[in-house]
This record gives C-alpha cells, structure tokens and sequence, in this order.
C-alpha cells in the first residue's frame, strides 16, 4: 500500500498546486465552477496569494509529487462564519483507489469541524465515486442545482451536501 503525507500548503507550493489544479481543471472540466481558461493565466505569484489566503491540504508521495488536494473556505462574514465550504477536491489518476482521497477528506473534514457547525460541498451528479466518498463522511445531500454549470453546450447538475456537526 503507497503511504502520502497530508500537509497544508504552503506559498512554496505554487508551481506543484498550479499543475495539479490545471490538470483537474482540464481532465475534468464539469467538476469545478473554475475554468481551465481563467485558471492557466494566473501567475505563480497569484497562485501563491491563493495559498496564502486559503486553506489547502496537499496529500504527497514519498517522492515528495503532489497527488490531490483540497481547499477549505470559511466566510468571514459575521452570520456566516459558522459555515465551512469544502472546494477544489481532485486526485491525480495514478493516486485514486489507494485511499489518498479519503485521507485528504478526513483533514479537510477535520480542519472545518474545530470552527464550524456546517460544512458544505458541491458535487457533479454524475461523480458517483465522489458522491460515495463524502457520504461515508456523513455527508446529505439537500438539494440539486439544476444546470449549474455550462462546458461547451452541455449542463450539468450539482448536488449540494452537507455535513452537520458539532462545532
């Protein structure tokens, strides 16, 4: 069994982060509201910003590749800093079904449980795998956002899940 360190990213990160986004963005361009086209025009160092700013787990091989990540938001609005939204989630290829998806889930999941009564997902409805993944979690779908997203001619529904804790 492959073993992957989970970290959070760092603003060193940004070239590792940056390739692995664009492939994600390119592979499987219905599974996140970001685009390809807007994403390749990001310089490294507003990639880094991103980082700085953000909350995103890295999973990494023992030869130091990076093979998935995952982003944590949290509002700073006052009414809604209770609730955490979870982001970006993509496995390269070669890393899924060895657990790294999981892994990086449970640290996401675990970052937005310390300070959060909900935590929130959209996923493509057609990514059962994914689906899969986060009810093992716990998490409920609650609604579908028909047409969410356009690529090319074709829509695509989201489902939005939810995560109800403690926090």
């Amino acid at each position: 069994m492959q073993r992957f360190s989970i970290r959070r990213l760092e603003r060193g990160d940004a070239l590792a982060f940056s390739d692995i986004r664009l492939e994600g963005l390119s592979r499987h361009p219905e599974a996140f509201g970001a685009s390809y086209e807007d994403e390749i025009l990001y310089t490294e160092t507003q990639v880094a910003d991103r980082i700085a700013n953000n909350i995103i787990f890295g999973g990494f091989a023992d030869d130091g590749a990076l093979l998935g990540a995952i982003g944590v938001g949290r509002s700073s609005a006052a009414k809604l800093r209770h609730i955490a939204s979870i982001w970006g989630m993509y496995v390269r290829p070669k890393a899924r079904g060895t657990g790294l998806s999981s892994l990086l889930m449970g640290t996401a999941v675990d970052e937005a449980k310390a300070t959060c009564r909900s935590i929130r997902l959209c996923v493509v409805s057609s990514n059962k795998a994914a689906i899969r993944l986060y009810e093992t979690f716990g998490f409920k779908a609650w609604a579908t956002e028909r047409e969410a997203l356009k690529v090319g001619d074709v829509y695509h529904d989201e489902i939005l899940m939810r995560l109800d804790t403690d926090g």
